[in-house]
């Protein structure tokens, strides 16, 4: 029986460690011009399987509804630049000769990013369907965010930290954040520990 209650204990603590460790990224965005219901659907879901082995839940906010009582551990601000429908033929020029860009200010990474819905559509070719389209924007986003939570202008070989992504890189099944790049994301091991302590001593 002891032994029963013990492991017990190691699996709500456990829990609650876990739990701890998690942190809140409060997403504000502004309107994404043209975008499918199913691909912003994609999209969403798709940053979350991405930045979940990192530690961290989005909560996806609007700028317009923004709240000064509300608070989150970190806080990101995006813009969509262009039109981000596959229907909108991106003849104009892209914005930037990136897909997106994050701001940085004297050396500091500052969280605030944009995305070039017209030059990542040139990059995905003429009509993608939704999923792709959504998959593609949620990766594109995820590798800002890494920039701002890790804060760092370092990028990988591999992953979603590289510098340049292929096609490939943003429609396929299967693409995430590098062992090194999760861990820069994380919290230091110093807070982690503080906060799994304060989160057992509540109980």
């Amino acid at each position: 029986m002891l032994w029963t209650l013990r492991a017990l204990l190691l699996v709500v603590l456990g829990s609650v460690c876990a739990q701890a460790q998690t942190r809140t990224l409060a997403l504000y965005t502004g309107p994404a011009n043209g975008l499918d219901v199913r691909a912003s659907e994609v999209m969403r879901n798709e940053l979350q399987r991405l930045l979940r082995p990192a530690e961290i839940e989005v909560v996806w906010k609007s700028l317009s509804d923004r709240r000064s009582a509300e608070t989150f551990e970190l806080v990101v601000v995006s813009s969509f630049e262009g039109s981000c429908s596959p229907h909108d033929a991106p003849t104009a020029p892209p914005i930037s000769a990136s897909l997106a860009d994050t701001s940085i200010s004297d050396g500091h990474i500052l969280p605030f990013f944009r995305v070039d819905c017209t030059r990542l559509l040139q990059t995905l070719g003429s009509r993608p369907e939704p999923s792709r389209l959504g998959r593609a924007l949620a990766r594109v986003i995820g590798h800002e965010i890494y920039h701002i939570v890790a804060k760092t202008t370092e990028h990988q070989e591999t992953g979603l930290a590289k510098a340049v992504f292929s096609v490939r890189d943003l429609t396929s099944n299967r693409f995430d954040l590098d062992a090194w790049s999760l861990d820069r994301m994380r919290p230091p091991v110093v807070e982690r520990r503080a906060a799994d302590l304060s989160a057992a001593g509540a109980r």
